[in-house]
């Protein structure tokens, strides 16, 4: 569909800083996003108002980040450079966030909606991060912790008990591969009883 020609510039930016707030608004209500919210954000964040979040090749990645494909060319020998999909196509957002971490454009430098937005997408992970933990779907790293050394320690005294109090008594007078059978016995034993210890 064509974009009427009674539409100047000025309403336009009128309209995308409305639908700017009103994603705002829909945020701070903790109200779910749709992928063109999200892409608005993510494109905010990035230090952009445009909502294009993926370019179709290097030439359609080199306009919309408004540079040339030589200067692509050259960003893409660093390292940590963003990769292109399988099917030639490049994450908009990525390369915006790769441009502003390297200062590689001043023009990219992040203001005040790059700001808000990146703290609304930390409100919305942060909120999607504690409705996954109330499902039960993440563990706190204290609670693995504590449960990795509460397991550790039942093991290491049925180890400690097997092999110093039970296991040498049932060697005596065995042979090597009776006293392995003997061993391996006792910490298969130890083993079923350390993972089933609550």
């Amino acid at each position: 569909m064509s974009e009427p020609s009674n539409i100047t510039p000025e309403m336009a930016a009128r309209v995308l800083e409305a639908n700017w707030k009103n994603v705002v608004k829909k945020v701070a209500a903790g109200r779910t996003l749709n992928a063109t919210e999200l892409a608005l954000i993510k494109a905010k964040a990035a230090g952009s108002n445009e909502t294009v979040t993926h370019a179709k090749d290097t030439t359609d990645l080199a306009r919309i980040l408004g540079v040339t494909r030589q200067t692509l060319y050259e960003w893409r020998k660093k390292p940590d450079a963003p990769q292109s999909a399988a099917d030639g196509s490049h994450d908009v957002i990525a390369w915006r966030l790769f441009i502003a971490n390297h200062d590689l454009k001043a023009s990219l430098t992040p203001d005040a909606d790059a700001l808000r937005a990146r703290k609304l997408l930390a409100e919305i992970e942060d909120r999607e991060l504690r409705v996954a933990l109330k499902k039960g779907q993440y563990v706190l790293k204290a609670e693995v912790e504590a449960e990795w050394f509460r397991r550790f320690a039942v093991l290491k005294s049925l180890l400690y008990s097997k092999l110093t109090l039970e296991i040498p008594p049932l060697s005596v007078g065995k042979d090597a591969i009776g006293i392995q059978q003997i061993n391996q016995n006792g910490l298969d034993q130890a083993l079923r009883e350390a993972a089933t210890a609550r």
